[in-house]
């Protein structure tokens, strides 16, 4: 009875989702999607750069310092938050690293060494710049085996594989799978065993630990997919973060939602256990990045012109 109950309210909270009114999901997997409210816009802010397609942060100095990637442009543009506004927006062309054509950046991060991580999702690459944005010092690639259960559907569609990314304090990555199916790939250095994601493996003010050599190798380990329940309502995901108390958030553009998951994604389970959903308001239009600031999800508008595209969030309960 149960069960029926539990599916039940995920249809619903399906139909909820795709009618895109303001009504708060009517049920879901855990008692806390029926409680988890509409954010609202509190702020907004212009992005020089068109087709936002991924938010991130780093540390420079003793300071965070928040990234904004377009997979049309080779620019970063950095910014700070205070008091959920940006500020200090600038622009960096990276073009002469990376030439004049659509990068395909779809995530980006950093570390406490203000190293930048970018992410193709056609390549299958994450280049690492300096703190100052000068010069490429590491390339990763990231390579799922012929036997991977997921490799057909990665190989099937390069614009359905990685668009978010998060850095583990072992120098293992895990990659979100934008769709078909929506899934968490964990990828770590050949030989190493999956460790999945848990809160003291959240890189936090620690440095990514890399290789000295110019070029490395990570391949995928382990993988989660929604469970079959959930699939309805999170049919694509373009962007993955972690709040302030290690807890994984995922972005999804069909469902215009912000999705909370489980704290621990364990090496010996496949699934991932949705715990709250956030509606996005009408006004956020293709949503695609997404960072936490301060407790407030920031989130990015994928425009085809630059201009008021990152939206400051009401805080998460």
């Amino acid at each position: 009875m149960e069960g029926a109950r539990h599916i039940l309210g995920i249809v619903v909270a399906a139909a909820a989702l795709a009618a895109c009114g303001d009504a708060e999901p009517a049920g879901g997997a855990e008692d806390e999607l029926v409680k988890a409210p509409k954010l609202d816009v509190l702020r907004r802010a212009a992005l020089p750069i068109p087709e936002v397609s991924g938010l991130g942060s780093r540390t420079l100095g003793s300071k965070t310092q928040y990234l904004a990637i377009g997979d049309a442009d080779a620019k970063i543009v950095t910014f700070d938050v205070r008091d959920g506004v940006a500020s200090n927006v600038k622009s960096h062309d990276v073009s002469p690293l990376f030439g004049r054509g659509a990068p395909q950046w779809e995530a980006v991060a950093g570390d406490s060494t203000g190293a930048v991580f970018l992410l193709g999702e056609a390549t299958d690459r994450i280049s690492v710049l300096d703190a100052k944005l000068e010069k490429i010092t590491h390339e990763i690639d990231l390579s799922i085996a012929a036997d991977h259960p997921l490799a057909k559907d990665w190989k099937r569609d390069a614009n359905s594989r990685g668009e978010g990314m998060v850095l583990l304090a072992n120098g293992h990555v895990l990659v979100l799978k934008e769709k078909a199916p929506v899934a968490l790939v964990e990828f770590a250095p050949k030989g190493e065993a999956a460790e999945g994601f848990r809160a003291d493996l959240v890189l936090g003010s620690r440095a990514f630990p890399l290789p000295s050599a110019a070029k490395s190798k990570l391949h995928a380990t382990h993988h989660w997919l929604l469970k079959s329940a959930d699939v309805g309502v999170i049919s694509d995901a373009s962007e993955l973060a972690v709040e302030a108390d290690g807890r994984l958030l995922l972005l999804s553009d069909q469902g215009r939602a912000v999705v909370r998951v489980e704290r621990t994604l364990r090496p010996d389970e496949d699934k991932i256990d949705v715990k709250a959903i956030f509606r996005l308001p009408s006004s956020v239009q293709k949503p695609e990045g997404l960072v936490i600031a301060a407790g407030a999800p920031l989130v990015a508008s994928d425009e085809k012109t630059p201009g008021e595209t990152l939206f400051t969030m009401s805080p998460l309960p």
